[in-house]
């Protein structure tokens, strides 16, 4: 019995140092982009993704709305919503999307997504 309730105590006291420790770590931020990078972003959405694409609505226009794309579990073509998908979705195109890896660089694709982000 004794040995039971010093095991008891120990897992007790181990458990307690844990949660303590994990509480003082400080939670990780979630970056933002800057100001500027997002305008850009608007800039080359209005040039190159408007066309087809409503930045305000979710309604299609010849492609998808973008609005509150970042929040949506799936893209068009069923892969999840994350910047990787949403980069590889820019640079080739997908479906009756064109890709634009001819025409944006990676920090113009970089301040995209930070607008795409913002929607």
């Amino acid at each position: 019995m004794k040995r039971f309730v010093s095991g008891a105590l120990l897992f007790l006291l181990s458990t307690v140092l844990v949660l303590a420790q994990t509480k003082d770590k400080p939670k990780k931020e979630v970056k933002k982009a800057p100001a500027a990078s997002v305008a850009q972003g608007q800039a080359q959405f209005k040039e190159k993704c408007a066309v087809c694409h409503w930045p305000d609505k979710t309604d299609k226009r010849i492609g998808p709305g973008m609005k509150g794309v970042f929040k949506r579990a799936k893209l068009f073509d069923e892969r999840p919503v994350n910047e990787a998908n949403v980069r590889e979705l820019i640079l080739k195109g997908g479906g009756k999307m064109v890709g634009f890896e001819d025409s944006l660089d990676a920090k113009q694709v970089d301040a995209l997504i930070a607008y795409l982000k913002t929607l």
